[in-house]
Formats: C-alpha cells, sequence, structure tokens
C-alpha cells in the first residue's frame, strides 16, 4: 500500500515545484481528454454513416469507439478539474495569489507591469 508523504515540512519553494510538477501532468491529461474527445467524436460519424449505408462494420466500429471514448472523456474531465482545483489550494497554502496569476491580461496590463518593474529598479538603484 501507498505511504504518503510526510508534507509538514515543506517551505513555499516545495509547495511551488509540487505544484509546477503537477500542472505539467494535468496539461499531459488534457491532451488525452481531447483524444478521447476525438473518439467520441469519431465513434459517432461512424455509427451515423454505418447505420446510413448499411455498413454493419462501421455501426460496431462506432459503437467501440464510443463505449471507449465516452467513459475515458469523463474519467479525463473529472481529473483533470479536480488536479486544477487541487493546484490552486497548493498555491493559496504557498501564499501566491491564485487570483491575480488567473486573470485575464490585456496589452495595457503588460505595460503596467513593466512601468511598475522599472519604477522598483529605479528607487533600487537610488537607494
Amino acid at each position: 500500500m501507498l505511504k504518503p508523504i510526510d508534507t509538514s515540512k515543506w517551505n513555499r519553494q516545495d509547495i511551488i515545484r509540487e505544484a509546477k510538477m503537477q500542472t505539467d501532468v494535468i496539461s499531459r491529461l488534457d491532451v488525452w481528454k481531447r483524444l478521447a474527445y476525438s473518439l467520441v467524436a469519431i465513434g459517432f460519424v461512424l455509427g451515423l454513416w454505418g447505420t446510413n449505408v448499411s455498413n454493419m462494420i462501421a455501426i460496431i466500429a462506432g459503437v467501440v469507439c464510443l463505449v471507449v471514448g465516452i467513459p475515458a472523456s469523463i474519467v479525463l474531465t473529472v481529473g483533470v478539474s479536480r488536479g486544477r482545483r487541487n493546484v490552486e489550494h497548493m498555491l493559496e497554502a504557498a501564499g501566491v495569489d491564485v487570483k491575480e496569476l488567473l486573470r485575464p491580461r490585456g496589452k495595457g496590463d503588460v505595460a503596467k507591469r513593466h512601468a511598475a518593474d522599472d519604477a522598483k529598479a529605479a528607487q533600487a538603484q537610488d537607494n
């Protein structure tokens, strides 16, 4: 049986590093989720086409794709959403403002950020 990892002595950088690794895994799972959605679409199209042309092989292939694709899509969708929520909780525990990270950014926001960074650098040089 798996033994839980003792995270009580982790510092902020350890939590952020773990969140980054989990984010990378979630990105890979997201690719598999899109593939599962594609499998569902292919199964639907094959089944529909097979019924129109009375092709039993296409119908069977479509049903197989649907039987495999639908549960895979559900499992991956739930896994990705819960994984993202877990990463958000980890970053909140590390003291990172998650809402600020996820906020949509435009060109004006980038320019303001650069101006603020330039002001901090100038202030640091003055001291």
